[in-house]
């Protein structure tokens, strides 16, 4: 009998409109150290299916990965100190209304509920979470649900999308999914493949798209993904059950606040402010950012509140290249002298931030694309990966990136730890060092950044050596 008052006063309350629960993240979600992944672009491997042979992006660069050389790169992905990855869409697209150079992107679904034959099977989607959860990564999923590729069929649950061409509330181009109507299925899809295969959460695309009538349909999308990860902690699952959701929505923070965040919406979007500030823009390479010089550094590392984000509850995710720009490496020269050491700069960034991060195929090693042929600026990244370095500069990159994210999985400071910063000139050099000091723990580390080789007097440890650009991190023995 209480149950049932119960059910019926939380029914009640829901059809009245009541307020939805606030979310914040938990220390899991913040920890976040995502490897993302454009599948068609990434990894083939040939005892797996056949892939796709056209896919927009640069001429001569693979357009033919699949599942199982995503499943062959899992050991590398750990080795480097990734604890996520997040895979571009692999529903199937086969049938959609579209051309082959977007069906392999898998941003237009026509069917959600299953696997695109070019990218894999079941059995290898399910092999694919299954060995990536036993190396302990969390495996992300791309979540298109503002606009499909033709879906006919209905959700297993009877549900169908409502394809009437909608204008979201942005006025940013009708996609053609209309809420409230398509909202049960796309909360469907949100929750079976947490339910049935044991995802981790999502990734969504064009998030924007789902700001309708005035209304965030982000909020009940979201507590269904929360809900799902809930079902199996409670079963006792390991996986599955933490519930990762972040958003694509490229406006800057007072956007974002009115937008995904809005009505206990998203609590975490891609931090377009944070990446423009310390790598450059997106779609352009004139700028290398930290055009301010340290103060940029110091700003992006500031509780989200100090940077017009909505509270610190919320947790932007912090990166400096995606699928969707140009890469990390084209904003620098590669005749200068300290080409590679200022990639490692940000790379230290990342990992001293306060929140998720992510990182995309191909940058531990400087991949370039602002060469490439046959590409636009929204596309240009969609390189070949591989997994090996071409010279050895490279590898020291590569070993020094795997340096950094394995302080950060091993220091709480680095992602959740209070930072305080200290400007000095040691001789001829520009320096800054970046004290973090996690609360919980104790935990103290020291990021100290010269843009001249220098030596920085650090409290515990006398003086650090620095290299010009390469941030040294130390790690405090106990608390100072």
């Amino acid at each position: 009998m209480k149950i049932r008052i119960l059910a019926f006063f939380t029914a009640a309350l829901s059809f009245l409109g009541a307020k939805p629960q606030a979310h914040t993240l938990t220390d899991e979600q913040r920890s976040v150290t995502i490897y993302q992944i454009m599948t068609a672009s990434f990894q083939r491997a040939e005892n797996g299916v056949p892939g796709y042979t056209a896919m927009w992006g640069p001429d001569g660069e693979r357009k033919d990965g699949n599942l199982r050389g995503i499943i062959n790169a899992l050991p590398y992905i750990k080795e480097l100190g990734a604890n996520a990855i997040w895979i571009t869409p692999v529903f199937d697209s086969s049938k959609s209304d579209i051309d082959e150079k977007l069906k392999a992107t898998g941003y237009f679904a026509n069917n959600y509920f299953a696997i695109d034959p070019h990218f894999g099977t079941d059995q290898d989607i399910r092999e694919l979470i299954d060995k990536a959860h036993e190396l302990g990564l969390y495996v992300f999923f791309d979540g298109v649900f503002g606009h499909h590729g033709g879906v006919t069929e209905p959700s297993p649950s009877g549900y169908r999308i409502d394809t009437r061409f909608t204008e979201n509330d942005r006025n940013d181009g009708p996609g053609n999914v209309a809420y409230p109507g398509s909202l049960d299925y796309y909360k469907d899809v949100a929750a079976y493949w947490i339910r049935e295969y044991g995802i981790d959460g999502w990734r969504l695309d064009q998030a924007y798209q789902l700001l309708q009538n005035g209304k965030n349909y982000w909020t009940e999308i979201r507590k269904t993904i929360e809900d799902a990860a809930a079902e199996r902690r409670a079963k006792g699952e390991k996986w599955g059950t933490l519930g990762f959701t972040v958003a694509e929505d490229w406006g800057p923070a007072n956007v974002i606040n009115s937008g995904v965040f809005s009505d206990n919406g998203m609590v975490s979007a891609f931090d377009f402010d944070g990446k423009e500030r310390i790598s450059g823009p997106m779609q352009k390479f004139e700028s290398a950012g930290l055009e301010n010089g340290w103060d940029d550094v110091i700003t992006t590392l500031l509780p989200p509140r100090q940077r017009g984000y909505l509270n610190d509850s919320v947790a932007p995710l912090l990166y400096v290249t995606n699928h969707d720009g140009y890469r990390l490496a084209d904003h620098f020269d590669p005749g200068d002298e300290h080409y590679y050491e200022k990639q490692m700069a940000r790379f230290a960034i990342l990992g001293a931030y306060n929140g998720p991060i992510s990182i995309y195929y191909g940058d531990e090693y400087a991949d370039r694309s602002v060469e490439k042929k046959g590409a636009q600026p929204d596309n240009i990244a969609r390189t070949s990966g591989h997994l090996e370095p071409r010279n050895p500069q490279e590898k020291i990159l590569h070993d020094y990136v795997a340096d950094v994210l394995a302080k950060r999985r091993e220091n709480p400071a680095m992602w959740r730890g209070k930072a305080s910063f200290t400007k000095q000139d040691v001789g001829d050099a520009r320096t800054l060092t970046v004290t973090k000091t996690d609360e919980k723990t104790g935990n103290v580390v020291h990021i100290v950044f010269s843009d001249k080789d220098t030596t920085v007097p650090v409290r515990g440890f006398g003086g650090v050596d620095v290299d010009a650009w390469r941030p040294e991190i130390v790690v405090a023995k106990k608390a100072e």
